[in-house]
């Protein structure tokens, strides 16, 4: 979505920092847990897109109480 070569868009460097900062912030406050504690199906579905077959299920919860956060 960003192009290549001349026409590159120059906000890309600037897009993939804040992407980086964003996932790392989200590990890094919250845990993540499988409601079923079954192993996560990684089946796809068949198209013309990779999809999953079973939808991706999550649990989060924030790893400090709401008191230190503010």
């Amino acid at each position: 979505p960003f192009g290549s070569g001349r026409r590159i868009c120059i906000g890309i460097s600037f897009a993939l920092e804040a992407l980086l900062l964003i996932l790392a912030s989200m590990l890094h406050e919250f845990e993540f847990q499988n409601p079923s504690n079954d192993e996560i199906d990684m089946s796809e579905s068949p198209g013309l897109t990779s999809l999953k077959a079973t939808p991706l299920e999550l649990l989060i919860a924030p790893r400090l109480s709401s008191d230190l956060l503010a």
